[in-house]
C-alpha cells in the first residue's frame, strides 16, 4: 500500500507563541523554501510504523501458532482398535484352529478433565500473545514519536542556525566597513570572519543530523526518507494529573501480562493435578468362540493407580513460578511509579523554563543584542561584548528549543509507561492494512 493511503494532508502548523514571535519570523523567514516533500505528521508516522514495523509482524504469526494451540490442546487420545487371537494353534482341543477364540474390541481413555485443563491453559497463552504485542505498540509508536520529535527540534535548530550564520554575515561586513574607515581593529574582522566559518559548520553539521533522523524514522516503517514531517514543538499537551497517571498505569499491558502470567501457572497447576490421576480406559467388543460356534459381547475398564503425587514437583515449581510473576509485578509497579512521579516534575520544571525564556530572557538578550550592534556601529561598544550579547541570545533561543523538544519527549515517556495517548493512537491505528 503506498505512503500516501496513510497520510492525512494538513497545514503548516504555526511556529512559536507570541512570547517568541520575533524570534520566529527571523527563523522562517531563513528557512522558507527548503523542503518540498510529501507532508507526515506525527499520527501519519504511527501509522505506518504500526502497519509496517518489523517486529509487530511477527504477532500475527504468533496469534495464529497460539489459536492452533488451543485447537490441538482440545484434540483427545485417539481410541484403539484392538484384535485379540487366543487358544490357537496348541494340542488336544486346540489343536490348529478348531478352539480359536477371537476378540475384537474398541478401547478409549476418559480424559476429559484433562483435555479441558489443556484447553485452558492455551487459551491463557493467546491472552499473553495479545498483550506481548500491545506492549510492543507501545514502545515501536513511543519510539516513532521520539524520533519525530527529535526531527522537529533539530528543524528548529537548523533555523536557528541558518539565522545565526546570517547574522555573522551582517556582522562581519558592519566590521570590514569599520576597518575600511579606520575605526576598527583588522583582528575582529578575522575573528567575525573565523566566527561565520563556525556558524557554517553548525548549519552543515545539523543538516546531517536532519538527513540522518529522516532515515531513522523512515526505518520505523522499512520506507524511504523522502518526506517533510508536518507539526510544531508549541503544541505542548497538557500536562496529566499523577493520579490519573497512576490510575492507567494499573491497566498497562505489561502489568495484565504479569496477571496473565500468574493465569496460566494456576492452570498449569490443575492440569497438572488433573494428570496425576491417570485416566481411566474403557474397553468394549465381541468374541468369537470356534469351538463352541458363538459370539459374545466383553467390557472392561482400567484403572491406574499408584501415581499419587507424581506431579508434586512441578505443582510446587509452578507455584513459585505464580508468586515470582507477583513480585515482578510489584516490582514493575513501584519503579515506573517512580518514573511517573520524576517525569511529572521533569514536565513542571520544562513548562517553567519555557515561561521563562519566552517572557523575560530572550526579549531582554534580543533588546540587548540589538543595543550592542547600534553601540558598536557608533563606536562606543567593542566587537568582543557585542559577540558576546549574539552567543547569550543564541544559547537562550537553543534552550527553548531543548526545552520544548524535552517537554514533548517526556510526555511521550509519560504516555507510553501508562498506555495512554500513545496506546489509543497506536492501537486505533493498528487496524489500518
Amino acid at each position: 500500500m503506498p505512503i500516501g493511503s496513510y497520510i492525512r494532508k494538513k497545514p503548516t502548523d504555526n511556529r512559536f507563541k507570541t512570547k517568541v514571535k520575533l524570534i520566529l519570523l527571523g527563523l522562517v523567514a531563513v528557512s522558507s523554501g527548503t523542503f518540498a516533500q510529501t507532508s507526515l505528521s506525527l499520527n501519519d508516522a504511527i501509522n505506518l510504523t504500526l502497519a509496517r514495523h518489523p517486529e509487530l509482524k511477527k504477532y500475527a504469526y504468533r496469534d495464529e501458532a497460539a489459536k492452533n494451540m488451543v485447537l490441538q490442546a482440545g484434540a483427545p487420545t485417539p481410541a484403539s482398535l484392538n484384535l485379540d487371537v487366543e487358544d490357537v494353534m496348541g494340542t488336544g482341543n486346540y489343536a490348529g484352529l478348531s478352539g480359536m477364540q477371537t476378540t475384537l474390541s474398541i478401547s478409549w481413555l476418559l480424559e476429559e478433565d484433562i483435555i479441558k485443563s489443556r484447553v485452558k491453559v492455551a487459551g491463557e497463552k493467546v491472552q499473553s500473545s495479545e498483550l506481548a504485542r500491545q506492549a510492543q505498540v507501545l514502545d515501536v509508536a513511543a519510539e516513532t514519536a521520539g524520533i519525530f520529535i527529535t526531527l522537529l527540534a533539530q528543524k528548529e535548530q537548523l533555523k536557528l542556525a541558518r539565522l545565526a550564520q546570517a547574522q555573522a554575515e551582517k556582522m562581519l561586513d558592519n566590521i570590514r566597513t569599520r576597518v575600511k574607515a579606520g575605526q576598527s581593529n583588522l583582528v575582529d574582522q578575522l575573528r567575525a570572519k573565523a566566527a561565520l566559518s563556525q556558524k557554517a559548520l553548525v548549519v552543515e553539521d545539523l543538516s546531517h543530523e536532519i538527513k540522518a533522523s529522516r532515515a531513522q524514522l523512515a526505518a520505523q516503517w522499512n520506507g524511504d526518507a523522502d518526506f517533510q514531517i508536518n507539526g510544531s514543538l508549541t503544541n505542548i499537551p497538557a500536562v496529566e494529573d499523577l493520579e490519573l497517571a497512576y490510575e492507567k498505569l494499573k491497566a498497562h499491558p505489561k502489568l495484565k501480562a504479569f496477571a496473565t502470567q500468574q493465569r496460566i501457572a494456576r492452570s498449569e497447576i490443575a492440569l497438572a493435578k488433573a494428570d496425576e490421576k491417570p485416566a481411566w480406559r474403557i474397553n468394549t467388543g465381541f468374541r468369537r468362540n470356534e469351538q463352541l460356534d458363538d459370539f459374545a459381547f466383553t467390557a472392561g475398564i482400567s484403572i491406574p493407580f499408584g501415581g499419587e503425587n507424581r506431579n508434586r514437583g512441578k505443582i510446587l515449581a509452578l507455584q513459585a513460578q505464580q508468586e515470582e510473576q507477583q513480585a515482578q509485578a510489584d516490582a514493575w509497579y513501584q519503579q515506573v511509579s517512580t518514573r511517573l512521579l520524576l517525569l511529572t516534575h521533569k514536565l513542571g520544571h520544562n513548562r517553567h523554563v519555557i515561561d521563562a525564556l519566552g517572557a523575560e530572557t530572550i526579549p531582554s538578550l534580543e533588546l540587548a543584542s540589538q543595543k550592542a550592534g547600534q553601540a558598536y556601529r557608533s563606536g562606543s561598544y567593542s566587537y568582543t561584548d557585542w559577540y558576546a550579547v549574539q552567543q547569550e541570545l543564541l544559547a537562550a533561543q537553543t534552550e527553548l528549543i531543548a526545552a520544548y523538544a524535552d517537554i514533548h519527549l517526556n510526555t511521550i515517556e509519560l504516555e507510553r509507561l501508562t498506555g495512554a495517548s500513545v496506546a489509543n493512537n497506536a492501537n486505533s491505528a493498528s487496524n489500518v492494512n
